[in-house]
């Protein structure tokens, strides 16, 4: 298993002098490109692999997709990497090949799904210094390309094994789109983040920054920070950048644990809704001044669903006690 070192010696602003354009040796054959290969490579970025991990990673079966994405293609892409909204985004792999000629990109990305909407909605398109591959799709088209995807499985969905599977990509000789031959891991990048039960008992997941915690599990990098500060999230999970020896790993995947934060934030704002609103909340018919009384915002929506009107609780919350009408009504308690 792969783990991130400190090396003695160097100094703290090692990685603004790595070179991540670079001669370095490239191979016509992967079987030459060994943990080994890599390890020397990128030792000054203070990680490595083994090469029975690096075994596992080049066997994870990838996806390929003709160019452009169509309607009929279009729900296996969703249904491999989700969506730039979906919690628990998909870390891989994506190989880009031209057609006629071979010619390939590897990149990689901690979220699949927004890395290549960035592509299939022209977000690079404009960006100065792109490199060779957006001129080549500009100029030939996407129907010219096919795509090869490679999801991390749940052994490997955290950390930094793509980068390592792209790291390993680069060195060999068909990946001539690419003008950046080492892989900058930004170990250095972000602070650890640990999501733990109140009493720190149990640990739900950790991360490296507070990105990656909003990309996997839909936390605001602001809610994080609080948190940090000292308050609770949720009334049940504890959020700090302090490892807590004993704690037990939960063992749970990025998307059963993304379901019991979703859980645990639907009863906390019930309760909170529940607390607030003690009182009953009166509803005013701005036209006929008809009057409306119920328990909860709850009730609400559930009282005007049978009339087939759509009502946002979280519209509700916001305008109680004000002068804004919604719906035709006001709220008042």
């Amino acid at each position: 298993m792969f783990k991130v070192r400190t090396i003695a010696g160097l100094p703290h602003n090692i990685y603004s002098n790595i070179r991540y354009y670079s001669n370095i040796k490239l191979y016509d054959e992967y079987k030459n490109i060994t943990s080994d290969i890599l390890n020397k490579l990128v030792v000054n970025q203070g990680v490595s692999i083994t090469q029975h991990i690096l075994d596992k990673l080049i066997t994870i079966p990838s996806v390929k997709f003709d160019l452009p994405i169509t309607d009929q293609t279009i729900p296996g892409l969703v249904g491999l990497i989700g969506t730039p909204k979906t919690r628990g985004l998909k870390a891989g792999v994506y190989i880009f090949t031209h057609k006629a000629t071979g010619r390939k990109y590897v990149g990689s990305s901690n979220s699949l799904s927004r890395r290549l909407d960035q592509y299939f909605n022209f977000k690079h398109f404009n960006q100065d210094g792109s490199g060779q591959l957006i001129p080549f799709i500009k100029k030939e088209g996407f129907n010219m390309f096919s795509l090869e995807i490679t999801v991390m499985p749940s052994e490997f969905s955290s950390g930094y094994y793509f980068l390592f599977l792209e790291q390993y990509y680069l060195l060999h000789k068909s990946f001539d789109l690419n003008t950046q031959r080492i892989v900058n891991f930004r170990v250095n990048q972000g602070n650890n983040v640990y999501l733990y039960d109140l009493n720190g008992r149990t640990l739900y997941y950790s991360s490296k920054s507070l990105n990656q915690i909003q990309g996997d599990l839909g936390i605001h990098p602001g809610t994080v920070k609080s948190c940090l500060k000292g308050n609770n999230y949720l009334n049940f999970f504890n959020i700090t950048d302090t490892l807590i020896e004993g704690a037990i790993p939960a063992n749970l995947s990025i998307a059963e644990l993304a379901s019991l934060i979703s859980d645990k934030k639907a009863l906390f704002l019930s309760n909170t809704s529940r607390t607030r609103f003690s009182k009953p909340i009166v509803l005013k018919e701005v036209e006929t001044e008809k009057i409306l009384k119920f328990s909860s915002i709850i009730d609400i929506v559930n009282h005007f669903k049978t009339m087939n009107i759509t009502m946002d609780r979280n519209k509700i919350t916001k305008i109680v006690n004000t002068d804004e009408v919604y719906k035709g009504y006001l709220f008042k308690k």
